[in-house]
C-alpha cells in the first residue's frame, strides 16, 4: 500500500514538473502582443489647447496610421494614447500612477514640468520617457528621461552663435528678455547662458516675465523699451505671442530696428496666423521639421493628409511637428529593442538601454536625430524665420554648443 502511493507520489511529482516545465517555456515563447501601446501624458485640453489640443490629436492619429501601415512595430499594431492633464500637475501624477503599474516599456511627456516633477519616479520605476522640452533638470544629471530636441540652453546658445556669425558680427548687442514666468520661460537663466552672452558681446539689459495666462503685458514692454534694446527674446506660444506682440506694438517696439526671436515652440503657423501679421520677421532656433521640408518623404506624406482632410493650416503648429517625430522615434526604439532581446524581454530597462546606446536614430526621416555625447538629447539644430505667415528655414543643420552645467563637463 506504501509502496504503491510513494509511485503515485513520484509518477505525479514527474509530471506535474512536466507540465510546469512547459507551461513556463511557453510564457518565455508567448510571441509578440496583439497590439503594443504608446502612452502619452500632456495637455489635450486648458490653457495651452490652441497649441497642443487638436494638432495633438491630428499628429496622434496620422502617426499611428502611418506606422501601422509600415508594419507596426516589427509586425505588431500601435495604440497611441493620451491622457489629458489640463496643465494640472496633480492630473499628471495621478494619469502616471495608473500607466506606470501596467509597466510599459516607454511613455511619452509632452510638457517639460511633468518631466522634472517625474524623473525621479522614472528612474524608480524603470520606465523611460521620450520628452518634448528639454529644461536642464530634466536632462541634469542624466537619467530615464530622454529629450526629442536639443536642450533649452544649447538651443539658445545655437541662436546667439547666429547673433553674431549672420546677424552682427562686431559691437555691442543690447540683449532684452520677455518670458513666460514658468519652468520653460525660466529655463534659459543659468550660469552656463550668462557667461556665454558676455563672452559673445551681449548685454542683457532687461529680464521681463508674465504669467502665461494674461491678457495684457504692456507695462512689461515699456520697462524694455525704456533700455533701448537691439533684440527682444521672447518665449511665447500659440496666443501668448498675439498678447506679447500687440503690446509691443502699442508701445512702438514693432516695425523698427529691433530683432525679435522666439523660443522654438513659439515659431508656427498657428502663431503667426494668432498675431496677425506682427510675427512676421521673427526668428528662432528650431530643431524640428517645418511645412517647408517637402523634399522629405514623410513630411510630404503628411501635408497631403492636411490638404485631403480639409484642415486649417494653422493647425500644423510646432506641436504637431515634434509630435508625430517622436511617435516615430518610440516606434522606431522599440522595433531595435526587440530585434536584440525578443518580445519576451520589451521591458523599460531594455527600450533604456537601446536609448542610451542610440547615436543616430532615423526616426522615418522627419529630421536629424544625432545623440550629443554624454547626453540624453539630440545636438543638431536650424535658424528658422517667420516669413509670410510660414516658418521657414534660413540656415542648415548645424550643432548647438554645449551649455551642459559644469559639474557634468
Amino acid at each position: 500500500m506504501k509502496k504503491g502511493l510513494m509511485v503515485f507520489v513520484l509518477i505525479a511529482s514527474v509530471f506535474i514538473g512536466i507540465n510546469l516545465d512547459f507551461i513556463l517555456r511557453m510564457e518565455a515563447e508567448a510571441g509578440p502582443p496583439k497590439e503594443i501601446v504608446i502612452h502619452h501624458i500632456g495637455d489635450l485640453t486648458g490653457p495651452y489647447a490652441p497649441f497642443t489640443g487638436v494638432s495633438a490629436l491630428h499628429a496622434m492619429k496620422d502617426m499611428e496610421k502611418i506606422i501601422n501601415s509600415r508594419g507596426g512595430v516589427k509586425g505588431v499594431n500601435v495604440k497611441i494614447v493620451m491622457s489629458d492633464t489640463r496643465y494640472k500637475r496633480d492630473l499628471t501624477l495621478s494619469h502616471y500612477s495608473r500607466i506606470s503599474s501596467e509597466k510599459p516599456p516607454i511613455i511619452v511627456l509632452q510638457q517639460g514640468a511633468d518631466a522634472e516633477i517625474l524623473k525621479e519616479r522614472l528612474a524608480e520605476d524603470r520606465i523611460p520617457a521620450i520628452g518634448t522640452y528639454p529644461t536642464p533638470k530634466t536632462v541634469w544629471p542624466p537619467g530615464w528621461v530622454f529629450q526629442s530636441i536639443p536642450e533649452v540652453t544649447d538651443l539658445f546658445a545655437h541662436f546667439v552663435d547666429w547673433l553674431r556669425t549672420d546677424w552682427k558680427r562686431g559691437g555691442n548687442i543690447k540683449f532684452a528678455f520677455m518670458v513666460r514666468d514658468d519652468t520653460v520661460g525660466r529655463a534659459q537663466f543659468t550660469p552656463e547662458i550668462e557667461e556665454y552672452m558676455k563672452m559673445k558681446g551681449i548685454e542683457v539689459v532687461a529680464r521681463e516675465f508674465y504669467p502665461p495666462q494674461d491678457l495684457d503685458v504692456t507695462t512689461q514692454l515699456i520697462r524694455i523699451a525704456a533700455h533701448k534694446p537691439d533684440v527682444i527674446y521672447v518665449v511665447a506660444i500659440s496666443g501668448q505671442n498675439r498678447v506679447v506682440f500687440k503690446a509691443a506694438e502699442t508701445v512702438g517696439l514693432t516695425g523698427g530696428s529691433i530683432l525679435f526671436a522666439n523660443g522654438c515652440w513659439g515659431l508656427d503657423r498657428g502663431a503667426a496666423k494668432l498675431s496677425e501679421g506682427l510675427m512676421e520677421g521673427v526668428v528662432g532656433s528650431q530643431s524640428f521639421w517645418v511645412p517647408g521640408d517637402t523634399s522629405i518623404p514623410i513630411v510630404k506624406d503628411l501635408l497631403e493628409v492636411f490638404k485631403k482632410e480639409n484642415r486649417p493650416p494653422e493647425q500644423l503648429t510646432a506641436a504637431y511637428a515634434i509630435l508625430t517625430a517622436i511617435n516615430a522615434m518610440a516606434a522606431e526604439v522599440l522595433s531595435k529593442t526587440v530585434e536584440r532581446v525578443g518580445w519576451d524581454k520589451l521591458t523599460g530597462e531594455e527600450v533604456n538601454k537601446t536609448l542610451v546606446e542610440s547615436k543616430d536614430l532615423k526616426a522615418m526621416g522627419f529630421m536629424p536625430f544625432k545623440i550629443a555625447p554624454g547626453k540624453r538629447c539630440p545636438s543638431l539644430s536650424r535658424i528658422v524665420k517667420i516669413k509670410n505667415g510660414e516658418p521657414v528655414a534660413i540656415t542648415g543643420w548645424t550643432t548647438c554648443p554645449d551649455m551642459r552645467p559644469a559639474q557634468y563637463r
